[in-house]
């Protein structure tokens, strides 16, 4: 289970919405499950149909979680033209397990996520619950 707040979500959300049409991505820092910081790092493809995150920002944001004792639980990026589900190429790329990948998609004027474990080239579902 991955565990935020709405708060948190939100800033997810914004930041998908923003970068749209393109990919976006970032990263989920905390501990037990539980999101303490979310951390948008820039798409350097500025691909709608792929990511990768800026090399700089995303060793920054590593070292920021080594610092100060955060656990990376998650990578977040979105599919502006869908699927809903991490892509062949999200499963074959997908570095950093036991970290989680979150999937950001469009669901009419709404943007919603799913969470799922990649392991040995697969991907099942993980909740995501939310609390205030």
């Amino acid at each position: 289970m991955l565990m935020l707040s709405e708060t948190q979500m939100e800033q997810m959300r914004a930041h998908v919405r923003a970068a749209a049409p393109e990919e976006a991505c970032g990263i989920l820092a905390g501990q037990s499950g539980r999101v303490t910081r979310v951390i948008p790092v820039t798409n350097s493809l500025r691909s709608p149909l792929r990511y990768r995150m800026d090399a700089r920002e995303q060793i920054d944001a590593l070292f920021w979680l080594e610092d100060q004792g955060q656990d990376l639980l998650g990578i977040y990026h979105s599919h502006p033209a869908g699927p809903q589900i991490p892509s062949p190429t999200d499963i074959n790329e997908f570095a950093y397990p036991p970290a989680l990948t979150v999937i950001w998609y469009p669901d009419g004027d709404q943007w919603r996520a799913r969470a799922f474990a990649i392991t040995d080239g697969t991907a099942r579902e993980v909740e995501i619950y939310v609390d205030a």
